[in-house]
């Protein structure tokens, strides 16, 4: 079980990498929008969110190796030593072996959110920017997924952090069990879980609505009324019939 966990740790994080990479290079000065605010910051922090998973996803997978009969003694020690902060080191790596439906659930959350994404950005090519940008000879793209919903990027996004939330923010992770950063008592564990989830879905939802706000302004400014039109055949953003 501790090596299907590893490599759908591994699978899931190479998908959230390459779902948070820009597919293409920052676009000359003529072709962007003003940055301003959250589009100064996003840049950097984007970065930082990177490399924040990858390290809590490989100490994982070290604990996981740790627990396994394949890992010499020595080193099993070792590991232990300097990743599992917990009073109980053997039910601390107890726990993070277990394969759960949450974590099932999230690793099928994040692997599916970070194909749509690749998706877009194939399907987009070269008009697919973190920044926002309306490129030399610019189309509106209204066919595959942007038939169905006119921002599936987001969607995508949307279950890429929701599959980390299940996967990493749950009591059978290292960053739960092991890292130290979470308390041990149950009570106060479950209120730190609570907290963590609404402050990222929070975080997320405000920012991804201010984006969509301001792609769809941009996109009407650029189009008219081929825009108008398919936002009349299109009209929900992330999930259709819902929103």
């Amino acid at each position: 079980m501790a090596f299907g966990k590893i490599v759908l740790l591994i699978a899931i994080m190479i998908g959230q990498h390459y779902s948070a990479t820009a597919p293409n290079a920052r676009p000359p000065s003529e072709e962007l929008r003003k940055q301003t605010g959250w589009e100064l910051v996003f840049p950097n922090l984007a970065r930082v969110l990177k490399v924040i998973p990858w390290v809590w996803t490989l100490a994982e997978v070290a604990v996981l190796f740790a627990a396994s009969d394949y890992c010499p003694p020595g080193v099993s020690q070792s590991i232990v030593d300097h990743l599992v902060r917990n009073e109980n080191p053997t039910q601390a790596l107890a726990q993070v072996g277990l394969v759960t439906r949450s974590f099932l659930a999230g690793s099928l959350s994040s692997i599916s959110g970070s194909l749509i994404r690749i998706y877009c950005y194939r399907t987009l090519g070269r008009m697919f920017t973190f920044e926002l940008s309306i490129r030399k000879e610019h189309k509106l793209i209204t066919s595959g997924m942007y038939s169905v919903v006119r921002h599936p990027s987001y969607t995508g996004g949307i279950g890429v952090i929701l599959g980390f939330l299940l996967c990493h923010f749950n009591p059978n992770s290292w960053l739960v069990s092991c890292s130290g950063l979470f308390p041990s008592s149950e009570s106060k564990l479950a209120k730190a879980l609570v907290y963590s989830w609404v402050s990222i879905a929070a975080v997320t939802t405000l920012g991804m609505r201010k984006r969509m706000n301001e792609e769809d302004a941009m996109l009407e400014k650029n189009f008219g009324e081929e825009w108008k039109d398919w936002v009349r055949r299109v009209p929900c953003r992330l999930f259709p019939w819902v929103y």
